[in-house]
């Protein structure tokens, strides 16, 4: 008793921020889940996902993920990255099929403080954190922005006056999401492994709970503080890894005499950062014995001549980080590092003003690696004099010697998936339908196409006709339009509106697109009829379309795309699920 004693006086010293004023976050409880798995079955452990889900599902696919492992995630799915809201929605649905567990992050547990009913968040606290998250050139977006967007309201419409409103809506339309988040456990036990966000002080339980869960959350420089475990190996995020080195390396760190493991790849908070998992052969695995991957969307070369290693003669991180601008140039900007003198190009966006009004630099070393001929590396960037660049997803520097690009391996593969438990259950329906109404069709995975060239690769191995699929509604909200055009045409308003009748026509907004179609933006896809029961969904076609043989779409994820015959679109798929198309003809004048 008299060590839970201490422990819960050191608690409450380091809650208290301010003497005068206690912040009402460290009140929140710890809570602590212990859960069993069978022997054999394999865990895969994430962290900080902070809004990436294309990472996390190349990285499930990665590690072969199957529908009896047990993922753990250690906190934080949100903000930071673009996708916030689906990431949770994405866990949310695999966790009503398959076992998925997730601690509490220090992020998540703030944010989710928001849209509580009984917030202690000011709505003047609301206004600024979105705006602070929805600086781009920092931050890829928060879960609060996505939540709104979702329901057609933009960060800048928010203010005081309607902040409480607006909160009261999302609390409303996105119960389940902001549910599965508020009620994710502090500590999670499984055999011999303690999974907490920031740490713990000891491994004792009963000493644990009850306590403030915030210190277990957000507790920077824990690896550094020797903590050591008996009962449990303890496994940690929210500080990235790479802090604790003196080279840019987003590996995880493995402590097997103290037993301690950390494992932030930077995901979402580094430039160079990756999602890294750790796959565990069952819960009593050795860490010696303890094998890691990790992913990051950086395009893949070839080395095509040695190099030799060169070590650094500067690293900047985090901790000494100040830089001056001394000249911008074009996509780079010349900066020098105020505590070296040091002077070096970077992306434009890596060199930014922070809130402290100073200019700051993301991390970044100026060694060069050891390469040799014919090793893959992930480029970060590249400039006239080389290219910076992280091998196996570890050691980050410069490669000076010839490289060629890697392509993607995309090969179109006969009918639906036998495996993939990674995927949600909405593009499983899209193939179960498919075959019931015994429609062939060939099927692509990939990585998200975010840009040009991804997409370009896409449709070359599909090799169909590629459409523009916008969802589109009238000024009232009352009538909606899923509208299939060729690719290459420019879509016109007007031109659209003079040949259905419909005046004021604009994007529909995402809540709409998942309540009708069951779709998200950058998935949207003629398969999400199948979802629209009630009809509310009107289909226009561009008669152009008309003119191939073959489909190119997604199969309501777009992270994998489908071919069919344009004939059993018509002909099958259309009348199986209600919906007869409208033709247009559009010209894009």
């Amino acid at each position: 008793m008299e060590q839970k004693s201490n422990l819960t006086e050191t608690v409450q010293n380091k809650s208290i921020q301010n003497p005068q004023k206690e912040n009402p976050i460290h009140r929140i409880p710890a809570t602590i889940h212990t859960i069993d798995a069978a022997p054999g079955q394999r865990i895969l452990v994430f962290s900080d996902i902070h809004g990436y889900l294309n990472r996390l599902i190349q990285l499930l696919k990665k590690v072969n993920y199957g529908g009896d492992d047990i993922i753990v995630v250690v906190g934080d799915l949100v903000d930071k990255g673009p996708e916030s809201l689906r990431v949770v929605q994405y866990l949310l649905d695999l966790s009503r099929r398959h076992p998925v567990y997730v601690t509490m992050g220090n992020v998540d547990l703030d944010r989710v403080q928001y849209f509580q009913e009984d917030s202690f968040k000011s709505d003047e606290e609301f206004v600024d954190y979105l705006k602070e998250f929805s600086r781009r050139e920092k931050w890829g977006g928060s879960i609060g922005q996505d939540m709104l967007e979702n329901l057609g309201v933009g960060v800048e419409q928010v203010t005081v006056q309607n902040a409480a409103e607006c909160r009261c809506m999302v609390r409303e339309h996105f119960r389940q999401e902001l549910d599965f988040l508020g009620r994710c456990p502090t500590i999670l036990t499984l055999g011999d492994y303690l999974f907490v966000h920031g740490g713990v002080p000891v491994d004792d339980l009963p000493a644990l709970e009850g306590t403030s869960a915030y210190q277990y959350l957000k507790w920077d420089h824990f690896w550094k503080q020797g903590y050591r475990f008996q009962k449990y190996t303890v496994v940690t995020g929210h500080f990235p890894a790479v802090l604790y080195k003196d080279n840019e390396d987003m590996s995880p760190l493995f402590d097997p005499d103290r037993r301690v493991i950390a494992i932030d790849g930077g995901c979402g908070l580094k430039a160079s950062g990756q999602l890294n998992c750790l796959v565990l052969q069952d819960c009593h695995t050795g860490m010696e014995e303890i094998r890691w991957e990790s992913f990051d969307e950086f395009p893949v070369v070839r080395a095509l001549e040695p190099q030799d290693e060169s070590p650094s003669s500067l690293f900047l991180n985090y901790f000494d980080s100040r830089v001056e601008l001394l000249e911008e140039r074009g996509r780079f900007r010349r900066v020098r590092h105020l505590s070296t003198g040091k002077v070096f190009d970077v992306p434009r966006d890596w060199a930014v003003t922070w809130r402290d009004g100073e200019f700051h630099c993301e991390d970044y070393c100026d060694r060069k690696l050891a390469v040799a001929a014919g090793e893959e590396l992930s480029v970060i960037f590249e400039t006239a004099e080389g290219r910076y660049v992280k091998k196996q997803g570890r050691q980050i520097g410069w490669y000076h010697g010839a490289a060629e690009p890697v392509k993607s391996n995309l090969r179109l593969v006969e009918g639906a998936p036998g495996y993939g438990n990674w995927r949600r259950e909405r593009e499983l329906a899209v193939y179960e339908l498919l075959q019931r109404l015994e429609i062939p069709f060939q099927r692509i995975d990939h990585q998200e196409a975010n840009n040009m060239d991804a997409c370009r690769e896409i449709d070359l191995a599909l090799d169909a006709v590629i459409c523009k699929n916008l969802f589109l509604c009238n000024r009232q909200r009352t009538a909606f339009y899923l509208l299939m055009m060729p690719g290459n045409k420019k879509f016109k308003t007007k031109e659209l509106s003079e040949q259905i009748g419909s005046s004021r026509l604009s994007f529909g907004e995402a809540a709409y697109m998942e309540r009708f179609l069951h779709i998200t933006p950058g998935s949207v896809s003629v398969m999400g009829l199948m979802n629209d029961r009630e009809n509310r969904v009107r289909l226009l076609i561009d008669r152009d379309v008309l003119k191939g043989e073959r489909l190119g779409c997604h199969p309501c994820m777009n992270t994998s795309s489908i071919r069919l015959r344009i004939s059993d679109l018509l002909e099958k798929f259309l009348p199986a699920v209600g919906h007869e198309p409208i033709y247009v003809d559009l010209t894009g004048q």
